[in-house]
Protein backbone atom coordinates (compact mmCIF):
# COMPACT_ATOMS: atom_id res chain seq x y z
CA UNK A 1 0.00 0.00 0.00
CA UNK A 2 1.31 3.39 -0.84
CA UNK A 3 2.09 5.78 1.96
CA UNK A 4 3.56 9.26 1.46
CA UNK A 5 4.76 8.60 5.14
CA UNK A 6 6.46 5.48 4.46
CA UNK A 7 8.68 6.89 1.53
CA UNK A 8 9.23 10.18 3.52
CA UNK A 9 10.85 7.97 6.50
CA UNK A 10 13.86 7.71 4.25
CA UNK A 11 14.36 10.95 5.61
CA UNK A 12 15.70 9.72 9.13
CA UNK A 13 18.45 7.57 7.50
CA UNK A 14 19.51 11.03 6.08
CA UNK A 15 19.87 13.91 8.80
CA UNK A 16 18.93 16.83 7.52
CA UNK A 17 21.51 18.83 8.36
CA UNK A 18 24.02 16.88 6.23
CA UNK A 19 21.74 17.92 3.04
CA UNK A 20 23.01 21.39 1.81
CA UNK A 21 20.86 22.47 -1.10
CA UNK A 22 22.49 24.85 -3.89
CA UNK A 23 20.06 27.90 -3.79
CA UNK A 24 22.05 30.82 -4.43
CA UNK A 25 19.15 33.27 -5.13
CA UNK A 26 18.53 32.01 -1.20
CA UNK A 27 21.97 33.16 0.40
CA UNK A 28 22.82 35.43 3.06
CA UNK A 29 25.37 37.98 3.02
CA UNK A 30 27.15 35.66 5.56
CA UNK A 31 27.29 33.02 3.03
CA UNK A 32 28.61 34.62 0.53
CA UNK A 33 31.25 35.87 2.59
CA UNK A 34 32.27 32.61 3.63
CA UNK A 35 32.10 31.06 0.29
CA UNK A 36 34.50 34.00 -0.81
CA UNK A 37 36.35 32.67 2.09
CA UNK A 38 36.72 29.46 0.88
CA UNK A 39 37.78 30.77 -2.32
CA UNK A 40 40.51 33.07 -1.95
CA UNK A 41 41.85 30.58 0.40
CA UNK A 42 41.65 27.70 -2.89
CA UNK A 43 42.41 30.50 -5.42
CA UNK A 44 39.97 30.91 -7.04
CA UNK A 45 37.22 33.36 -7.71
CA UNK A 46 34.54 35.27 -6.02
CA UNK A 47 31.40 33.45 -6.82
CA UNK A 48 29.03 36.74 -5.80
CA UNK A 49 30.98 38.59 -9.20
CA UNK A 50 29.50 35.32 -10.85
CA UNK A 51 26.23 35.65 -9.97
CA UNK A 52 25.95 39.45 -9.57
CA UNK A 53 27.59 39.67 -12.85
CA UNK A 54 26.52 37.54 -15.73
CA UNK A 55 28.47 37.25 -18.69
CA UNK A 56 25.83 35.97 -20.87
CA UNK A 57 22.59 38.32 -21.69
CA UNK A 58 20.34 35.11 -21.55
CA UNK A 59 20.84 34.75 -17.54
CA UNK A 60 19.65 38.18 -16.69
CA UNK A 61 16.45 37.29 -15.09
CA UNK A 62 16.34 33.97 -15.04
CA UNK A 63 15.94 31.59 -11.36
CA UNK A 64 19.51 29.57 -11.03
CA UNK A 65 19.15 25.71 -11.36
CA UNK A 66 17.78 23.94 -8.79
CA UNK A 67 20.00 21.19 -7.43
CA UNK A 68 18.28 17.83 -6.10
CA UNK A 69 20.03 15.96 -3.68
CA UNK A 70 20.14 11.99 -4.18
CA UNK A 71 17.90 11.93 -1.02
CA UNK A 72 15.32 14.36 -2.71
CA UNK A 73 15.42 12.60 -5.95
CA UNK A 74 14.66 9.01 -4.35
CA UNK A 75 11.43 9.95 -2.73
CA UNK A 76 10.04 11.90 -5.76
CA UNK A 77 10.93 9.04 -7.99
CA UNK A 78 9.10 6.35 -5.24
CA UNK A 79 5.91 8.86 -5.09
CA UNK A 80 6.39 8.93 -9.11
CA UNK A 81 6.29 5.30 -9.91
CA UNK A 82 3.08 5.28 -7.76
CA UNK A 83 1.14 8.67 -8.85
CA UNK A 84 3.06 10.53 -11.80
CA UNK A 85 0.21 13.14 -11.20
CA UNK A 86 0.46 14.70 -7.84
CA UNK A 87 -1.89 17.00 -6.75
CA UNK A 88 -1.58 20.07 -4.82
CA UNK A 89 -1.51 18.89 -1.28
CA UNK A 90 0.45 15.65 -2.28
CA UNK A 91 3.14 18.22 -4.16
CA UNK A 92 2.73 20.93 -0.57
CA UNK A 93 3.45 17.94 1.30
CA UNK A 94 6.58 16.66 -0.19
CA UNK A 95 7.75 20.44 -0.56
CA UNK A 96 7.23 20.85 3.16
CA UNK A 97 9.25 17.31 4.08
CA UNK A 98 12.02 17.83 1.24
CA UNK A 99 12.42 21.22 1.97
CA UNK A 100 11.77 22.70 -1.78
CA UNK A 101 9.23 24.84 -3.46
CA UNK A 102 6.04 23.35 -4.60
CA UNK A 103 6.85 25.10 -8.07
CA UNK A 104 9.65 23.18 -8.12
CA UNK A 105 8.05 19.62 -7.15
CA UNK A 106 6.00 19.85 -10.02
CA UNK A 107 7.94 21.42 -12.52
CA UNK A 108 10.23 17.80 -11.38
CA UNK A 109 7.14 16.00 -12.31
CA UNK A 110 6.78 17.66 -15.33
CA UNK A 111 9.77 17.18 -16.58
CA UNK A 112 9.82 13.30 -15.29
CA UNK A 113 6.41 12.59 -16.66
CA UNK A 114 8.08 14.25 -20.18
CA UNK A 115 11.15 12.06 -20.22
CA UNK A 116 9.20 8.59 -19.40
CA UNK A 117 7.02 9.79 -22.63
CA UNK A 118 10.27 10.45 -24.38
CA UNK A 119 11.68 6.96 -23.78
CA UNK A 120 9.03 4.74 -24.23
CA UNK A 121 8.71 6.68 -27.77
CA UNK A 122 12.46 5.69 -28.55
CA UNK A 123 12.08 2.47 -27.10
CA UNK A 124 8.73 1.76 -29.48
CA UNK A 125 11.45 2.80 -32.40
CA UNK A 126 13.82 0.36 -31.33
CA UNK A 127 11.26 -2.07 -31.73
CA UNK A 128 9.90 -1.19 -34.88
CA UNK A 129 13.54 -0.50 -36.21
CA UNK A 130 14.35 -4.01 -34.84
CA UNK A 131 11.05 -5.55 -36.46
CA UNK A 132 11.72 -3.72 -39.70
CA UNK A 133 15.44 -5.35 -39.47
CA UNK A 134 14.38 -9.17 -38.55
CA UNK A 135 11.71 -8.82 -41.77
CA UNK A 136 14.38 -7.70 -44.13
CA UNK A 137 16.75 -10.47 -43.02
CA UNK A 138 13.89 -13.16 -43.58
CA UNK A 139 12.91 -11.49 -47.14
CA UNK A 140 16.75 -11.57 -48.11
CA UNK A 141 16.61 -15.25 -47.23
CA UNK A 142 13.12 -16.25 -48.84
CA UNK A 143 14.99 -14.38 -52.52
CA UNK A 144 18.16 -16.09 -51.87
CA UNK A 145 15.95 -19.89 -51.51
CA UNK A 146 13.93 -19.07 -54.53
CA UNK A 147 17.14 -17.95 -56.68
CA UNK A 148 19.15 -21.21 -56.05
CA UNK A 149 15.18 -22.83 -56.79
CA UNK A 150 15.66 -21.09 -60.52
CA UNK A 151 19.13 -22.30 -60.42
CA UNK A 152 18.47 -25.91 -59.51
CA UNK A 153 15.88 -25.86 -62.09
CA UNK A 154 17.75 -24.34 -65.08
CA UNK A 155 20.14 -27.63 -64.47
Amino acid sequence: MFSIERILDLEQKHPRNCLKLHRPWDRTDADIESDEENHQQHGRHSSRANIQNPTSSWYIGRRPRTAFTNHQVNVLEAVFHVNCYPGIQLREHLAGRLDLDEDRIQIWFQNRRAKLKRSLRESRLRMVQSAVADLRMKVMGQLRSDDLQVEDEKE
